[in-house]
């Protein structure tokens, strides 16, 4: 039960950073994706079915506040959260290097899939392949160095929150 509430108020808590002070505090429309960390944590220091299960209910909290494609984010928390479940018992996440490696990693594999699915589902929709795949590159890496930057902060602050989960 002890589990079940850590989780709960991780989930508040991250839910109310990404969603909310996100809007006011970002630099230049740039905000480190705190979420993304939080899967990698969980993929590697817990396993596969936490970080599938928490990537899944990000995700689909996250489609469902955001005017995009329904279902995107959580595909990709949800995959993201299953590969890196099974390299839980391979990779040391306590080590920075690691750290940095595998959020910048995943980070780039999220925001290729995320676009990816725009990219066929705007071909779809409008039934042409003209479609702008730059703003998304420019736009992700950014966001991309950004939660790279702050993923051993939240890494280390996690591991204190998590202890006993």
């Amino acid at each position: 039960m002890r589990k079940i509430i850590h989780y709960i108020l991780i989930y508040i808590v991250f839910c109310l950073v990404q969603f909310s002070f996100g809007k006011y505090t970002n630099i230049c429309g740039i905000f480190p994706n705190f979420i993304l960390i939080l899967i990698v944590y969980l993929g590697l220091s817990k396993g596969t079915m936490e970080a599938q299960l928490m990537g899944f209910l990000f995700g689909l909290t996250w489609d469902i506040f955001s005017t995009d494609i329904s279902g995107t984010r959580a595909i990709m928390f949800t995959i993201i959260g299953h590969f890196l479940g099974r390299l839980n018992k391979k990779l040391d996440r306590d080590k920075i290097y690691t750290q940095f490696v595998i959020v910048f990693l995943v980070s780039i594999v999220y925001w290729l899939g995320v676009s990816f699915i725009y990219c066929i589902s705007y071909c779809i929709i409008h039934g042409s392949g003209n479609y702008n795949f730059t703003f998304f590159t420019l736009s992700g890496a950014t966001k991309i160095f950004a939660t790279v930057l702050v993923a051993p902060a939240v890494f280390y602050v996690l591991n204190y929150a998590l202890k006993e989960a």
